[in-house]
């Protein structure tokens, strides 16, 4: 327990010798953000992710077997809006 309490500190405070520098506690920082946006999104702005598309696929994937409660339409929406900006952003930089 002490060795995954230890890695678990040197991933949130890792030395800034190492070759990943301050990379680690970013991420996981960005992962957290992320992780809050989508639930927001999902539970405010009609069940759709706008951070993380997997979810949106399997939405659209009940939707079309005809699940109750999953909407096609708002999940294509939010994977068609991803891959524009996917594609704007990657003209712009």
């Amino acid at each position: 327990m002490s060795a995954v309490l230890r890695d678990a500190w040197s991933t949130v405070v890792p030395d800034m010798k190492d070759r990943h520098g301050p990379l680690p506690p970013l991420m996981l920082a960005l992962t957290v953000v992320t992780g809050l946006v989508d639930a927001f999104s999902y539970l405010v702005l009609g069940h759709v992710f706008v951070a993380n598309m997997t979810g949106n696929v399997v939405f659209s994937g009940f939707a079309i077997a005809g699940a109750a409660g999953f909407s096609l339409v708002a999940s294509l929406a939010a994977l068609a809006a991803f891959a524009a900006g996917a594609l704007l952003g990657g003209r712009l930089a």
